[in-house]
């Protein structure tokens, strides 16, 4: 058994991590999505920030915020209250001027309306990665984490973690259930999917196909200058440094498997 049930409660079936409270799920349904709002809506360890990352560079240079990456997602995922914060991310987002960059690893049934069922303008993007690599990152990710939260990271072994990965006993619940749910959005407009795999073959071409889905105007030249920006190397030291505790802890070693099989 994996230490980190420990630190997992389920909500209508799904474990969620303690830093998401039952008060902020009965509170979330409600929680106003604007119109210009941008979201990154993944499961755990899937390009979460890599994604957003890019997201922010595009915005940046057509001119839409002028923030940084860190202040923009200083208030964390949507649901989650960091272990390093006051509070949790959707009352410091209610705080933040628009355009918002929203982040959520909330399965699509316990997501606001305004992202499981976007109007108007809103984007949604939905990184996508192989499970196996998922659950590498995850079980590192974990291990750096477990101090913040109070556990000893020698205590999490890999044997025991990929065990609870299998029976859906980690942070957000099954994977397949999770990648499932937003999958059947994907013939919505509202909705960009990108796998993990296919960013790392041709990064170009994954920002050139986020700015078109973003409705920017930039030059070649840009998309080109925001892919070899957005690369492992030259992110690492970005996120490494980052004002965000918990961002420190993302970047590993940047390794890419396999494709994940055709379901």
């Amino acid at each position: 058994m994996s230490q980190l049930r420990n630190f997992l409660w389920t909500h209508r079936g799904v474990f969620l991590p303690r830093g998401v409270t039952k008060e902020t799920m009965d509170v979330l349904p409600g929680f106003q999505i604007r119109d210009d709002d941008v979201v990154v809506a993944s499961y755990p360890k899937t390009g979460t920030n890599w994604l957003a990352e890019i997201v922010v560079k595009i915005l940046r240079a057509a001119g839409k915020v002028a923030e940084s990456s860190d202040t923009m997602m200083r208030g964390g995922a949507l649901e989650m209250k960091l272990p390093t914060a006051r509070r949790p991310g959707y009352i410091n987002l209610a705080e933040l001027p628009s355009p918002r960059l929203v982040i959520t690893h909330l399965p699509i049934q316990f997501a606001p309306k305004g992202i499981s069922k976007p109007q108007n303008k809103v984007k949604v993007l939905v990184p996508m990665r192989n499970p196996k690599d998922t659950a590498v990152s995850m079980f590192h990710f974990s291990k750096k984490l477990m101090p913040m939260m109070g556990g000893n990271s020698d205590d999490l072994r890999w044997e025991d973690f990929v065990q609870d990965f299998s029976a859906r006993i980690v942070p957000y619940g099954d994977f397949c259930d999770h990648v499932s749910g937003w999958w059947q959005m994907r013939d919505d407009p509202h909705f960009l999917f990108l796998k993990y795999e296919d960013m790392k073959k041709d990064l170009p071409n994954a920002v050139n196909t986020t700015v078109t889905f973003l409705e920017v105007d930039l030059d070649e030249s840009t998309i080109n200058n925001i892919a070899e920006a957005s690369t492992f190397n030259n992110m690492k030291p970005i996120l490494d440094n980052s004002t965000i505790p918990i961002r420190r802890f993302i970047a590993r070693k940047g390794w890419y498997l396999r494709h994940c099989p055709q379901r």
